[in-house]
């Protein structure tokens, strides 16, 4: 009987010593799981969102829309007509604020800006924003406006709260290559 234990015992530890080595063979021949890359941005351009001829302006909100598998946002900044200063940026003592949404769906971005106080709006023609893209193939298709997209939709405001009317010449994007 106590034979039979002691080669039992011999037996495991034989085994042991037998698959720690086939183990390890085998661990080493197991691919890694591959890394996920970041796709390759072959290069970018900019969208100028621009605003021309328009009077009493206080507020605006515009909706682009863009194809996520083909274009990467990189960079949203304020134009400067209406809305220079982030709101997250804005030390209380602002004129005019700039907002910027990119998590409200994919392949649409939501960017808006407005004066601050009981002031009159401007009149005239500005940049509203700039948006950089990449894009990563040569086959992409431009961003968009949209117009009517519930629960969002582009809108410019005048300073007494009325909808400005938009018409091919009023809200334009002008798009620069790099």
């Amino acid at each position: 009987m106590f034979q039979v234990k002691k080669a039992r015992k011999i037996a495991f530890v034989v085994s042991l010593m037998l698959a720690l080595p086939i183990t390890y063979v085998l661990a080493s021949f197991v691919p890694p799981s591959p890394e996920k890359t970041e796709p390759e941005i072959m290069g970018t351009f900019t969208v100028n969102v621009e605003v021309h001829n328009v009077k009493d302006l206080y507020a605006w909100q515009i909706l682009l829309t863009y194809d996520p598998y083909s274009l990467i946002l990189i960079d949203v900044t304020p134009g400067g007509f209406i809305g220079s200063v982030l709101i997250n940026e804005s030390n209380g003592h602002v004129q005019d604020v700039f907002a910027r949404a990119t998590d409200i769906g994919q392949g649409l971005l939501l960017i808006g800006g407005s004066l601050i106080g009981n002031v009159s709006g401007k009149d005239g023609c500005g940049l509203l924003a700039k948006v950089t893209f990449g894009y990563l193939s040569i086959d992409y298709s431009m961003p968009q406006i949209v117009f009517d997209k519930k629960p969002y939709e582009t809108k410019l405001i005048s300073s007494n709260g009325d909808t400005i009317q938009i018409d091919n010449e009023t809200l334009k994007l002008h798009f620069e290559e790099h």
